[in-house]
């Protein structure tokens, strides 16, 4: 059976229902949103209409109003993800939260609706089921005419700068996205890269794309991002590692065998020497680089 991303779902469900996810999460948003200076959305405007709204992420949602990272307030949102426990309860004022997979169609009444459409960090998701081409086209039917879509991924490129553990990390996503695109064209080095082009295709106009670099440990000054970014670098791994473990072939590499036991030294190295990844951000193409 193809690899894909249950086995990691699974675990993290198994874990206090998902509790430390929920943290895991959150730090990331809280480490990326400081990366992209408090900028939640890229577009230049937001249209108004009836009724004005954006579909997202369950997290992004949140970061809303004057004390936030300022999404308009008074804008309708809809937030999706898989994972009920992840919703806040009560939801957020103008805000609904509904179950929708990433690889699935959304609900026809829902095409051509939104102003804003916001995905964050969901090609891994998607996999094997669907590529990243029907992930782009599934959410550009959202859009009004003058909508706007921003999807933001990593890129996985080492960056000279790290320590070696950070780039191990780097390394270990990269082969995860390849190879939960096994057999297709998008099992290949870095494969976001193709996102502009695929935003294009989709009959977006107007694509731009920033490369964010994300900053982790002490490399950000401010002290509470720092101490998210250093719990977000390191929360994951085992999880991921637990997808590579169980995809066929020749995928595992021998300096991942004890990445998870390296936990401290990474958390260390990177509080005292600090350390950056990449992020692709398409508006309508956004990218991340993570350190």
């Amino acid at each position: 059976m193809p690899a894909n991303m249950t086995a990691f779902m699974d675990k993290t469900k198994k874990d206090a229902n998902n509790a430390t996810e929920q943290v895991r999460l959150e730090d990331q948003h809280g480490t990326v949103v400081a990366a992209m200076e408090g900028r939640l959305l890229y577009a230049r405007s937001v249209q108004t209409g009836s009724p004005d709204s954006g579909l997202c992420m369950c997290q992004w949602p949140l970061d809303r109003g004057p004390s936030k990272a300022a999404l308009p307030a008074e804008h309708d949102y809809i937030g999706t993800d898989v994972v009920k426990s992840l919703y806040p309860k009560p939801p957020p004022k103008g805000t609904h939260f509904q179950d929708q997979s990433i690889k699935e169609p959304f609900p026809s009444e829902w095409q051509e609706t939104f102003e804003v459409v916001h995905q964050r960090l969901v090609m891994a998701a998607a996999a094997p089921k669907q590529t990243p081409g029907f992930i782009v086209q599934n959410l550009v039917k959202l859009l009004k005419p003058v909508g706007w879509l921003q999807l933001v991924e990593v890129i996985t490129t080492p960056v000279p700068e790290n320590p070696i553990p950070r780039n191990q990390h780097i390394d270990m996503l990269d082969s995860l996205y390849k190879n939960l695109y096994s057999g297709t064209k998008y099992a290949k080095a870095n494969l976001m890269a193709d996102l502009p082009w695929e935003m294009e295709k989709s009959g977006l106009r107007n694509v731009q794309q920033a490369e964010v670099l994300v900053k982790y440990g002490a490399a950000t000054e401010n002290l509470w991002i720092r101490e998210k970014s250093l719990r977000t670098a390191v929360a994951g791994v085992p999880n991921f590692l637990t997808v590579l473990k169980e995809m066929p072939g020749d995928v595992w590499k021998q300096e991942w065998n004890d990445l998870p036991q390296r936990h401290h030294g990474l958390y260390k190295d990177l509080a005292e020497s600090g350390g950056y990844m990449s992020e692709k951000d398409l508006a309508k193409v956004v990218e991340m680089r993570l350190q």
